[in-house]
């Protein structure tokens, strides 16, 4: 018996707190217990607090009105995870309200939703009169009070009874006692226990009440909530919830109604039965508490939905919208949910149809059977129990023959049960079921082993659903059967028929659901329920709730008790305990018949084999050996397998020979192999014992047992299988026990045993133990301690026999083997690295590394073992109850077992040397990095050769393994051919630089004759390619998890998982480890990267930019000069796609700036004279130090001394990016090279934009010209005045500089028309104002002057090379500066040349030369040297302009950071020696890279962004580096560094192996933190000083201690703390200790300027393309390839060394003179007793002898051979720039006509909406214009643009002093760009235009309509479209010889409104069909009648 409530409360609204909240803040207001009873706890059940915060889950707060009472149940759970169920009846009470503010205050508070703004204060409810009289209308308002009932028994509707009777006499004033009905509550209803008969009660008002308890207490009650569920929700999301709930997700409802939440989960959870949750529950969480949703561990909980807005940041919790009827799981929930196993999930939907819609097989029949009206319709609760019923089938279906694998490991004193989890999943074949393992591994399986193993308890429907329901599906399923058979054409029966029987069944466990909750006896009884009248809540006089009087209530509650304390006789029916029946059993593990696949005939030949081997038959078992493996494929065989061996054993040694030894452990090791996660676990416990049995006898006294040839195998490191097999032979051995006891005492048994019932078959563990149990409590105490203390010696020995077992498997043969004879490791360890996972010369790899046994050293291997062995004896012993003293003994002992195993390892491992191996699979492992780990399993596999294979043909196929580690994917094995079998076959690239990886199938192996069905292919941005084909052995669930780990690798989470900052650096102080470390600090974040990202590929584009506040000008850190802006952040286009967090402005301090001042490229511009003190008019400022000028711009720049910071700030809107236009280099002439980004379209350049004409700018925005004036201005004041070149500095030849640029045209050529010769004077012959340039100062131009025409070019001061789109007019040369539209190789044409190169060099298959498709052909057609000549002609052209013309140049292409950053790096390399040594290119890769913003992470594709986007890799820095290795191959001894410097550049920047490529830009490395670190310790050290002192520092990273950390970033600086190495102090130490890097042939010279050939012909194909080193791999991991060990001369003398290209190291194997002497040097001196010098010191103190200079004089040949080449190109630059200039100069009016637009359309000049019937059209190139447009338009009339072009410049007349060579090339130049435009001319006049005009056209792959141009020619016979109506080349052609018909078609969706369906036409030809739409009917016919005619 217990009470139906325990406590009664009174909550009611806290004005106390209310006044204190509105003090703090405005904080909700809270509620306070007036009143509860009893008033002392309970013994049994303590009170619980914070009840009032559940009364009002929104809050508490007052209101205006009143509201009706509310009623509802939340769930509270105690420490004892005891449901405490509290009934809440919730009504509103009139109270006063103080008026202390004004009418104006009050008015804003009134919008508050949780707390009236005034403070209130209540007086006894007297109004103060404080207030103005005035306001009335908020002088009364209502406030919330709650009458609670506290009960641990749940019983909804009897606690709203009650609580509604106390209410009504409360409201009504009835004459009855409130104390009365509360003290009958507490004190007088008892309510029986379940099984109980009803209950009748009456609480003291007239009422009559009944309360049936449920009939059994583990069955839920729901009354009909799941039927509710399944109403709102649906089937599949139900489902769908079940499973989430099953697997241990967070839930969470959402719904306006308390009941509805409350229903809901109880609903939810009782679908889980039997399984019970154990996890946080909470139906209703107050809004005050919604904290508590971000908790880590799973739950079910309810909001009101009006608090769903503050719960947007939950992005791993499933959201169920009830009254929505809408489940939402986050895209970003990992793991996903899972669900139910296929069949299971079909079927379960199937049923729920079945019951929620009846009709529904029926519902398309013509003729339904009809259904006789049943005599009462199915209730809400019935539906409920049979939906309830359906999942109690499936949970019994799920876990068949689950007691099978119950494992019983002790009976007395207490039962303790464990699950063997691997074998019921491989038993039932659902090892791949990702729901069921999940809910193995879950707290409510656990719970559930625990509640229902035990064999002898009280059982409930579930247990008797369980053990009948194999029978109710053969049921079914034989009716089903014998319907299809015998009503075969007849289907609608047999769908009738076959549901029919599964739906009785349901029916009946329905019933038994509905019988169990006794609705039916609560009906009958007709209850009296006293409630108030309709209305009743709205008096307006109605008294507050009175006061109880405690003292009453106290007495009654004791009456009662006293009254109830006399036993009564309830007759409740319990469950009696009974055993509870197996269900149906699981196979055993051997008890196995034979399927289809292995036919008994092949498992008699594996047993026949079997036999012949024991039978020492040897000859006769090879014979059937290759049967016999294949026959172990399969599960079955392999069981038979460990059957047959255990057959043949006999004691506890079984001897064998040699060869039977070896068979034996072949069979072993391959039935290991083949086994699965299905029998993995069965097959190694099962072989197991038999590996301590099968032994062979090496030599006398030495014994070989078979453990020591098995122990590669990964099971036996898997704790879990020692575990579980442990348990079993433990019940093993219990059940022997008993039975042994049984046998004992047989003629003592007693007669209604539970064996008896058996006898014929012995007795299962939990039959034992349901016997033990049974007879539990007639068994003696003495007796039971006997009993508990055998099966503790039981567990005692079996730990102590599988301690053993496991030091067997655990510790290797070889362990004894000393480390000098063992293999040496192919690196060596730096001596700050102390720590290497790395794994040297075993034989295998071990499967755990984590485990340590890979370790060569025998002590720290037996220390390991122990460590595992003791983990391993504290669980099982701990679990099984042993005592702690025999633990302690176990403890003990091991040492000492594993050093006994040790001793006696080593004389068999000795012996066994001298016999021949067994063979078995033999995995070399391959060399780590320190750092490295693995992080999968090898796969076996063999290396396939590809179409790049010439020179190492016989190496490759190879057999190996391919390995997956945290930087690279390695494959190492040996060629198949056995005549090269000893050598060694590696392969290997960074994952970060894999481009695509491709399963491939079906692969032939000539040595095998076998085909392969499992293979990869996986191609690097390293150019290197790994193609493999997987071993049988290997399964395709392996393949799958290493393709998804390798993904995974490739694009992390976070920067910071790459591996250049998870292998080593640097710890930052003052911040701990962490184990991970999320991208986002925030939730919100996350899910705001989330959506933007989705947003994109979905193809919205972001409407609102977000914007970043940073500080913009620093001071020396002052705060007065720090002034804040707003720059707006902008969505990369293209391929980019990032935003900047939100983060607050760092504050930097003077020290800091001083530190970004000493970077290595600001001194760089020191040494250049670009600082203040150089005095030549440049500064070096802090504009940029917080980022807010420019984002991608380095913190400190160089600024022109005029202009100001303000002003430079002001520029960036400008231009592209905020990149703007700045110095990077100064020539000793002044001239400078500037780079930027180009203008941005509605900001042109004011200094290059054209000023003719009165309204050429009337539609841009000007503002910002004259600022972008005075800076260009600035910039140009600095640069060196325009001088004549002097002739006498190239004696012998007549050549003046104006050749090179300035040209003139004869007199007698004149333009061809009076305007354009009018334009060419007003804009051409402007005289420079700062100089003459008359008389002789001016270089000599034969029969041409200044006068002499119309058209003289004139040398520039400034020349801004940039695209051809911002060419739109004519220079002005007022400032003396020129545009020249360029053509370069942009990424766009990049990313397809390297990918057509890759596919060059790295072909996947041999390819057919006869095809065209040779190698040189594929590099010739992918373009890639053709760039790299463009990219070398372009930089040539800037440096002759800087060099030879003393004029500076501005780059402005693209954004400014890929082409624009190679010239500029080219250009800078060619003029400036010092950046041709390592220090000074160093500093060019910083300052032009690295400072300037090269989104390297971008172009690599290395962002975490882009895991899930198509960006393609683009090689701009490979490119430059490939133009380098040009010059380099050109120049040999202009550079100190060697092409190998340049390669290992080239492959690390994309390896992730340092963090120097990583970042897109120096504000990413800022806020990482990596900038601070590197401005403190200084990123450079002495003798990279720019000419001045300094102090050297040759610490690496590591050696730093301190960082300061970015206070912006919202992170810590890099996972793990570690901050990674730089690429150049990498090569810097190197550099120190070895001359890999070093170019001995290095000059030295300071002032040569580099001028290279760049056609294509003088290029050459980089070896970094085509070479690699399979011996050891890519040799540019120095620890790896040993690159950097010494050469040893003495092992090289007198020895023949043989050296195969592809395979060894060139440089190692022979090196060049330079590196042999020096190693002689140093040798020499070791002899000697000497200290070795470095051999740089050596190389240095070498004195060059001195040479006799040879005098030559200068000759016209050898000038002209320097300067010819760059002259003739930057030549064609420039000419063709200005060629394209001349396109647009002669204008053509338009031709306007009155147009009704029925359409809408765009005006063409004010991009305004252009609609209606006043519109005008030009009738020649269809642009559409207001009418007060026309007159404003200066667009030319594209229909003549081909004449116009055909116009062309003015010719240009070369002198007679220049060579002809170069006039040659203007010449052809000029013909060129001539023939050009008269193409143009020649297919574009009127007279070939039969027709033209817009159609849409459908694409012909993804069917999408886009409007073209369109322009029918009759004289050539084509129809060409455009994408505009401007275009001059074709978007494609139309061969009207193809055309077959032209016929009207179907009308189609368009996308655009007001389609006339009249409009569609389709053009037939011999390849395809073309779709096209007219916009009206006319137009299309008008389009067929021409398309007609000229067919005809």
């Amino acid at each position: 018996m217990s009470r139906l409530a325990d406590y009664f409360v009174i909550v009611g609204y806290d004005s106390d707190k209310e006044k204190t909240a509105s003090n703090v803040g405005g904080q909700p207001t809270c509620g306070k217990i007036v009143q509860r009873f009893p008033e002392k706890d309970w013994p049994d059940t303590p009170f619980i607090d914070g009840i009032e915060w559940f009364c009002q889950p929104l809050g508490w707060s007052l209101s205006y009105e009143k509201q009706e009472p509310k009623f509802f149940v939340s769930v509270l759970t105690d420490i004892d995870a005891n449901k405490h169920y509290c009934a809440c009846l919730s009504f509103h009470e009139t109270v006063a309200i103080t008026q202390t503010r004004s009418v104006d205050d009050e008015d804003e508070t009134i919008g508050s939703s949780r707390l009236l703004g005034a403070t209130p204060s209540s007086t006894d409810g007297i109004t103060s009169t404080s207030t103005p009289a005035a306001i009335t209308h908020h002088s009364v308002m209502y406030a919330p009070k709650c009458l609670v009932l506290i009960s641990r028994l749940d019983c909804a509707e009897t606690f709203k009874n009650c609580l509604g009777t106390i209410y009504t006499v409360y409201i009504e004033n009835l004459a009855y006692g409130l104390e009365t009905l509360i003290g009958n509550i507490l004190g007088c209803i008892q309510v029986p226990p379940a099984g109980g008969p009803q209950v009748r009660f009456s609480i003291g008002a007239g009422d009559k009440q009944s309360l049936q308890p449920p009939q059994s207490s583990s069955l839920p009650t729901t009354g009909s909530g799941v039927h509710f569920l399944f109403k709102q929700l649906g089937i599949k999301n139900v489902l769908i919830l079940l499973c989430a709930v099953m697997t241990e997700n967070k839930i969470l409802f959402l719904s306006k109604c308390y009941w509805h939440l409350t229903d809901s989960c109880r609903a939810l959870v009782a679908l889980m039965y039997p399984f019970r949750y154990t996890h946080v529950y909470i139906p209703i969480l107050p809004a005050p508490l919604t904290e508590v949703l971000s908790t880590p561990t799973p739950f079910i909980m309810g909001i009101h939905s009006s608090l769903q807005t503050e719960i947007t940041d939950l992005l791993d919790v499933i959201v169920v919208d009830l009254d929505g009827g809408l489940v939402t799981i986050p895209e970003s929930l990992t793991p996903p949910v899972p669900i139910l196993p296929s069949p299971l999930w079909e079927q379960t939907q199937d049923m729920l149809s079945m019951i929620l819609f009846p009709n529904l097989a029926q519902a398309d029949l013509a003729f339904p059977t009809l259904e006789r009206p049943s005599a009462m319709a199915k209730t809400d609760a019935q539906i409920d129990k049979e939906l309830r019923a359906i999942f109690m089938r499936l949970f019994a279906q799920l876990l068949q023959g689950y007691r099978s694998c119950l494992t019983i490991i002790r009976i007395h004193p207490k039962p303790v049960i464990t699950f063997h989890k691997a074998g019921f999943l491989g038993a039932r074949d659902l090892i791949e079921s990702e729901f069921l393992f999940r809910v193995l591994d879950s707290m409510f399986f656990t719970t559930f082993v625990n509640e229902r193993g035990p064999p002898w308890r009280s059982s409930d429907a579930w247990d008797e659903l369980y053990s009948s329901m194999n029978e109710l599906l053969k049921t079914e399923s034989q009716n089903r059967n014998l319907v299809s058979r015998t009503q075969r054409f007849k289907g609608y029966f047999i769908i009738s028929f076959s549901a029919f029987q599964i739906l009785t069944h349901i029916q009946e466990l329905g019933r038994v659901l509905y019988e169990n909750e006794g609705t039916i006896a609560h009906i009958n009884y007709a209850q009296k329920v006293l409630r108030p009248p309709d209305g009743a809540f709205q008096r307006i006089h109605q008294p507050a709730f009175p006061r109880i009087s405690s003292e009453k209530v106290e007495l009654i509650i004791q009456e009662g008790i006293r009254k109830n304390g006399v036993p009564q006789r309830f007759h409740v029916t319990r469950n009696q305990h009974r055993i509870i029946p197996m269900g149906p059993r699981l196979p055993e593990a051997l008890d196995v018949r034979p399927n289809v696949q292995n036919s008994a005939r092949r498992l008699e030949v594996l047993r026949i084999c079997v036999s012949y081997i024991f039978e020492n038959r040897i000859t006769d078992a090879r014979k059937l050996l290759p049967a016999v493996m294949r026959t172990l494929m399969h599960r079955d065989a392999r069981l038979i397998l460990c059957r047959e061996f255990f057959g043949y054993v006999h004691g506890n040694k079984a001897v064998l020979d040699h060869q039977q030894f070896e068979l034996v452990v072949r069979f072993m090791n391959k039935a290991l192999q083949k086994s699965s996660g299905i029998d993995e676990y069965t097959v190694a416990a099962a072989l197991l014992p038999m590996s301590t049995i099968f032994c062979r006898k090496l030599s006398t006294g030495v014994v070989q047992f078979a453990y020591t040839e098995i122990q590669d195998h990964a099971i036996w490191k898997n704790l879990q299988f020692w575990e579980s097999t442990f348990f079993q032979d433990v019940q093993g051995q219990i059940k022997a026990l008993y039975l042994l006891h049984r046998r004992q005492n047989e003629h003592q048994k007693e007669a209604n045993c539970v064996l008896d019932e058996v006898p014929l078959e012995e007795p299962t563990a939990l039959e034992i133990t349901a016997e033990q149990l049974r007879k539990s409590p007639s068994i003696e105490e003495e007796k039971k301690a006997e009993l508990a203390k055998s099966e503790e010696s039981t567990l005692y020995s079996q730990a102590i026999h599988f301690a053993n077992r496991m030091v067997s498997l655990l510790i290797p043969l070889d362990v004894n083997v000393d480390a000098a004879s063992k293999p040496k490791p192919a690196f060596r360890l730096e001596e700050n690295q102390s720590v290497s996972n790395s794994i040297m010369g075993s034989h295998s790899l071990s499967e755990h590394s984590d485990e340590g046994f890979e370790e060569n050293n025998a002590l720290e291997i037996g220390v390991t073992v122990g460590k595992t062995i003791s983990r391993f004896i504290d669980c099982v012993c701990t679990e099984g109850g042993v005592t702690s003293e025999h633990i302690r003994n176990l403890h003990d002992m091991v040492p000492g077992v594993v050093h006994m195993h040790i001793e006696s390892l080593e004389p068999v491992y000795l012996e066994a040397k001298r016999h021949p191996h067994v063979q078995k699979p033999k995995i070399q492992t391959p060399c780590l990095l320190p750092g490295e780990d693995l992080v999968t399993d090898h796969l076996r596999c063999f290396l396939m050769p590809d179409g790049r294979e010439d020179e190492t043909q016989c190496l490759i196929p190879a057999e190996g393994a391919l390995f997956l580690t945290n930087y690279r994917v390695i494959f190492k094995g040996s060629p198949c051919d056995p005549l090269f079998c000893e050598q060694v076959i590696v392969r290997t690239f960074p994952i970060a630089s894999l481009l695509k990886e491709k399963k491939i199938s079906v692969l032939y192996l000539a040595h095998l004759d076998q085909t392969l069905t499992e293979g990869l292919q996986l191609r690097s941005s390293s150019f290197q390619l790994i193609k493999v084909a997987f071993d049988p052995e290997v399964t395709p669930e392996q393949i799958e998890s290493f393709r998804k780990i390798l993904s995974k690798a490739r694009h992390p989470f976070d920067e910071f998982e790459y591996f250049a900052f998870q292998s080593y650096g640097t710890m930052l102080q003052g911040v701990a480890p962490l184990k991970t470390k999320e991208k986002y600090s925030t939730l919100k974040g996350f899910a705001k990267k989330t959506l933007l990202r989705g947003a994109k590929k979905a193809g919205f584009k972001q409407k609102q930019q977000t914007k970043r506040k940073l500080v913009s000008d620093y001071e020396y850190g002052s705060a007065d000069a720090q002034e804040t802006q707003s720059i707006d952040d902008e969505l990369e286009d293209g391929d980019e796609f990032e935003t900047q967090n939100n983060a607050m402005p760092r504050l930097l301090t003077t020290k800091d700036v001083e530190r970004m001042r000493e970077r290595s490229y600001v001194q760089d511009w020191k040494r250049l004279g670009f600082d203040a003190e150089s005095q030549r008019g440049f500064r070096i400022s802090n504009v940029n130090t917080s980022y807010a000028t420019c984002r991608s711009y380095p913190a400190i720049i160089v600024a022109p001394v005029q202009c100001s910071d303000a002003a430079i700030m002001h520029l960036g809107r400008c231009f592209k990016g905020q990149r703007i236009p700045l110095p990077t280099w100064r020539h000793a002439n002044g001239a400078l090279l500037i780079r930027g980004g180009q203008p941005n379209s509605k900001s042109v350049i004011g200094m290059l934009k054209n000023t003719t004409g009165s309204t050429t700018n009337a539609h841009h925005d000007v503002t910002h010209y004259p600022e972008q004036d005075k800076y260009f201005l600035a910039l140009i004041n600095t640069m060196p005045k325009l001088t004549p070149l002097a002739l006498n500095q190239y004696s012998g030849m007549n050549l003046s500089m104006s050749s090179l640029i300035g040209h003139g045209c004869s007199e007698d050529r004149q333009p061809l028309t009076p305007e354009l010769s009018r334009k060419h004077k007003n804009n051409l012959d402007i005289s420079d104002g700062n100089k003459s340039c008359q008389g002789g100062k001016t270089g000599t131009m034969k029969g041409n002057s200044k006068n002499s025409s119309a058209h003289h070019f004139r040398k520039m001061r400034l020349y801004a090379l940039g695209e051809k789109s911002q060419a739109k007019s004519n220079m002005n040369v007022d400032f003396c500066a020129d545009f020249i539209p360029v053509d370069y190789p942009d990424i766009r044409q990049s990313r397809p040349a390297f990918k057509k190169l890759i596919r060059a060099c790295m072909p996947s298959h041999n390819t057919n030369e006869t095809d065209g498709q040779s190698f040189a052909k594929m590099v010739e057609q992918s373009d890639w040297l053709q760039q790299i000549s463009s990219l070398m002609q372009l930089s040539g052209a800037v440096v002759d302009l800087i060099d030879l013309q003393e004029s500076s140049v501005m780059l402005s292409l693209e954004d400014g950071s890929d082409v624009t950053a190679q010239l500029s790096s080219i250009a800078q390399l060619c003029l400036d020696p010092y950046y041709r040594s390592l220090d000074g290119f160093r500093v060019l890769v910083e300052k032009e890279w690295l400072a300037f913003g090269h989104r390297f992470a971008h172009r690599s594709n290395l962002k975490p962004s882009h895991a899930n986007t198509n960006i393609a890799f683009a090689p701009t820095f490979l490119q430059f580096l490939d133009v380098v290795h040009q010059l380099q191959r050109q120049f040999p001894m202009a550079f100190e560094f060697n092409d190998f410097y340049l390669r290992f550049l080239a492959y690390h920047s994309v390896s992730c192996r340092f963090r120097t490529f990583l970042f897109d830009c120096e504000l990413e490395r800022s806020d990482s933190g990596i900038a601070a670190m590197e401005d403190k310790r200084g990123s450079l050290n002495a003798k990279h000083m720019f000419g001045v002192g300094g102090m050297a520092t040759n610490g690496s990273d590591d050696e730093c201690s301190v960082y300061p950390l970015d206070i912006r970033s919202q992170r810590a600086p890099a996972p793990l703390n570690r901050i990674g190495h730089s690429i150049f102090d990498y090569i810097e130490r190197q550099h120190n200790k070895t001359p890999i890097f070093y170019n001995f042939l290095y000059s030295g010279d300071k002032s040569m300027t580099l001028r290279p050939q760049n056609n294509v012909a003088a290029l050459d194909l980089w070896c970094y393309y085509t070479n690699e080193e399979l011996a050891q791999g890519a040799p540019y991991d120095l620890e790896v390839t040993t690159v950097d060990d010494e050469i040893d001369l003495s092992e090289t003398k007198g020895k023949r060394m043989v050296i195969t290209a592809g395979y060894d190291n060139m440089e190692k194997c022979n090196p060049n003179a330079y590196v042999c002497l020096l190693s002689e040097v140093k040798q020499a001196e070791t002899e000697r007793g000497h200290l070795p010098q470095k051999w740089l010191q050596v190389w240095n103190s070498l004195e060059v002898p001195q040479l006799e200079p040879v005098a030559r004089n200068a000759s016209l040949g050898n000038i002209f051979v320097q300067t010819h080449q760059h002259k003739r190109s930057t030549l064609e630059i420039i000419m063709k720039g200005r060629l394209a200039g001349y396109q647009d100069k002669y204008f053509h009016p338009h031709r306007f006509e009155k147009h009704p637009y029925t359409t809408p359309t765009n005006c063409n000049h004010c991009t305004k909406l252009l609609w209606g019937p006043v519109g005008y059209r030009c009738m020649d190139c269809g642009n559409s214009y207001h009418e007060k447009c026309t007159e404003h338009s200066m667009k030319n009339c594209t229909k003549y643009k081909a004449i116009d072009g055909a116009v062309g410049p003015p010719n240009v007349n070369m002198s007679q002093g220049d060579t002809a060579s170069i006039a040659s090339s203007a010449a052809t130049t000029a013909r060129t760009s001539s023939h050009h435009f008269y193409n143009q001319f020649s297919s574009n006049v009127a007279e070939n235009r039969t027709h033209e005009g817009h159609l849409y056209k459908r694409g012909a792959l993804l069917k999408g309509w886009k409007q073209r141009w369109f322009v029918l020619d009759s004289i050539k016979h084509q129809l060409r479209y455009y994408d505009t109506s401007e275009d001059t080349a074709p978007k494609g052609i139309i061969e009207l010889a193809e055309v077959q018909s032209v016929t009207v078609a179907q009308p189609a969706q368009i996308g655009a409104k007001g389609v006339d369906e009249k409009g569609f036409f389709d053009l037939k030809t011999s390849k395809r069909i073309y779709n096209f739409y007219a916009i009206n009917a006319n137009l299309a016919q008008e389009w067929i009648e021409k398309l007609q005619a000229c067919l005809q």
